[in-house]
């Protein structure tokens, strides 16, 4: 008979299979990390391996469902049995040290990671399940891997008059170069996130003399032009709604 209560006890419990982790690491730091299972109707709990995000979104068969905190733990509770996708934006699965990068896997399942295009990796905790491109699928537990940016380099430039430091320069300083004078010949004072950058220009730059010399990419030169034609100014919906951006890249773009 207790066995039997067991067994029945067993059968009620939801059953969550087939879960995937998708982590897309953009060049700044943030990850976008995606978590994919097969449920049944019932409560869910998953470990929440960071303390901040945003962008917290879950659907159940591509509908928007109602998703709990409780506990430092994601809590939802399914209606009927479907996919469900849970997906937040973070900037604490990774870290940096010196040149190196490392994105840390804190999940109990395999892990796809998709790393910036101009990465190269150069250390990983374990033997990967796959490797494509800038695709690695890394197996369950603690994980990590590091990588570089090879062709970003500090450049520092002694004159007689000023020193001039660019490195790693906030593509939004190039912005208000563009926008706000460059383009006619001003020489304005930029701020970068990570640090202050004063650049003295003379003469007219493009879009691609811009994109060259900061590595920008196509969402990053096509929110520039964007901005230049409407005077600087323009609203977060506006500008992912004109250019069909992604929610999550136009925040990662436009957060500062």
């Amino acid at each position: 008979m207790k066995k039997a209560i067991i067994l029945l006890l067993l059968l009620l419990l939801p059953v969550v299979s087939a879960q995937k982790v998708k982590v897309v690491v953009y060049d700044d730091g943030y990850c976008l990390v995606k978590i994919v299972m097969n449920v049944t109707p019932g409560r869910f709990v998953i470990p929440l391996p960071v303390y901040e995000f945003s962008e917290l979104s879950a659907k159940l068969n591509e509908k928007e469902v109602p998703l709990f905190l409780e506990d430092g733990e994601f809590v939802v509770y399914p209606t009927t049995n479907g996919t469900l996708e849970v997906e937040f934006l973070t900037p604490e699965l990774t870290s940096k040290e010196g040149r190196v990068w490392t994105v840390h896997l804190p999940f109990n399942y395999s892990a796809e990671v998709i790393l910036p295009e101009d990465s190269v990796i150069v250390g990983l905790s374990g033997i990967p399940l796959s490797i494509s491109e800038n695709s690695i699928k890394m197996p369950p537990g603690e994980q990590y891997i590091n990588y570089v940016f090879p062709h970003k380099e500090e450049v520092i430039t002694i004159t007689e008059t000023n020193t001039q430091v660019v490195t790693e320069t906030n593509w939004g300083s190039v912005l208000l170069a563009f926008v706000g004078g460059v383009a006619i010949g001003a020489s304005p004072i930029l701020f970068s996130k990570k640090k202050r950058v004063k650049t003295i220009a003379t003469g007219e730059i493009s879009i691609e003399e811009l994109s060259e010399k900061f590595n920008l990419n196509e969402d990053e030169k096509s929110v520039i032009l964007y901005l230049s034609d409407r005077g600087g100014r323009a609203k977060q919906a506006e500008i992912r709604n004109d250019l069909g951006l992604p929610r999550t890249t136009a925040w990662r773009l436009l957060k500062d």
